[in-house]
């Protein structure tokens, strides 16, 4: 075992589409930044499926992975960036879904510069295994598929589970990259690692929302906690497909027993009070998870807004949200909030105030 107070160490790796700035289309371009903006650590590169890729640096807090994913993903904006075809100017589309592929974002947990072993990450999976479901209901950032509006939060999850995110059974851990949670061996520039890949959201605040959850897990687990969320095989499946289908609305199992999101939180963050003590949480972090306690997500942020330009502009709604969407995502990477963010999409978010991630 580690020692409790090894530093744990974090990773992303985040997908996306991209939009043309010309035609306001949105759709899949390999795009990468000038070689005099790229940093050590960081890697800029190509997805098989949907083009573009962004593998984060190692980072040790929420703080340093907010800024470093802001700061990572900015490289993406137009006067940082060199074209694979120079005819065109491609932006960054941080969406989970929109024609007939997926972007989505991996996220990678390890203790220190060492990462962790396989014996070990064997042991934190069944700790993280009940709580996917969770994480997957936070993240999802997938409501168009083949560009039309749908009822789902995560098409990705939906469509594609079997092919490139096959359910695990808990205690169940190995190196097959197409599961939903993995074990890493170690490549030259990074180190062993255990990997989750179910999020839908490629959004820099929503993704250290997930990295929240994992981190409080990982502290408890250090400190030899037992696992807080126990469920039978076939309600683990269900939660997943409703997290999936409903997002922030789903009703998923807390140690096999139905509860809305709301109710999950409470509980989640109540038997992780101490670690949450422990951990620095980033005011825009706090916000996602008060939303995400209120019904909202990515998912409903995007419906909302695609819906709101269908109604007005029902033929060319998606050049408009195309052309609200380059303004919003440059606005979030500059550093304002996700309500800046959903305000430039049309889209007003209910207020937090007197919300509490741990309720008094």
């Amino acid at each position: 075992m580690y020692n409790n107070k090894a530093l744990i160490s974090m990773g992303v790796e985040v997908e996306f589409y991209t939009i043309n700035i010309p035609k306001l289309e949105i759709h899949r371009k390999i795009i990468y930044p000038k070689k005099s903006v790229i940093e050590k650590g960081e890697k800029f590169t190509k997805d098989e499926s949907i083009g573009s890729e962004y593998d984060s640096k190692v980072f040790y807090s929420l703080h340093e992975a907010l800024f470093l994913l802001k700061n990572g993903l900015r490289k993406y904006l137009l006067k940082n960036y060199r074209y694979t075809e120079e005819e065109n100017s491609e932006v960054l589309a941080l969406v989970g879904g929109w024609r007939d592929r997926f972007a989505g974002a991996h996220l990678h947990i390890g203790l220190g510069e060492n990462g962790i072993n396989k014996k070990d990450a064997e042991k934190l999976a069944i700790h993280i295994h009940d709580h996917i479901p969770f994480i997957i209901a936070l993240s999802a950032n997938s409501p168009i598929w083949r560009e039309k509006i749908t009822n789902n939060a995560s098409n990705r999850l939906i469509r594609c589970s079997e092919n490139y995110c096959s359910i695990v059974p808990r205690g169940k851990l190995n190196m097959d990259h197409y599961n939903e949670i993995s074990y890493n061996y170690a490549i030259k520039s990074k180190p062993p690692t255990l990997e989750l890949r179910v999020c839908d959201s490629n959004i820099p605040s929503y993704l250290c929302a997930s990295l929240l959850i994992l981190k409080l897990i990982t502290l408890g687990w250090l400190k030899g906690k037992r696992i807080t969320n126990k469920c039978s095989y076939e309600n683990y499946v269900k939660a997943r497909w409703n997290a999936a289908k409903k997002g922030a609305k789903a009703i998923i199992f807390w140690n096999d027993k139905p509860v809305d999101i709301k109710t999950y939180c409470n509980l989640f963050f109540k038997k992780y009070k101490k670690e949450l003590d422990e951990v620095n949480i980033p005011d825009e972090v706090l916000e996602v998870i008060k939303l995400f306690k209120k019904g909202w997500n990515g998912a409903e942020i995007i419906r909302n807004s695609c819906k709101k330009f269908k109604k007005e502009h029902p033929i060319s709604w998606q050049k408009y949200f195309a052309m609200n969407y380059v303004n919003a995502i440059e606005s979030i990477l500059n550093g304002e909030t996700i309500f800046d963010f959903s305000e430039k999409l049309m889209v007003d978010l209910p207020k937090t105030n007197g919300i509490e991630i741990l309720p008094s």
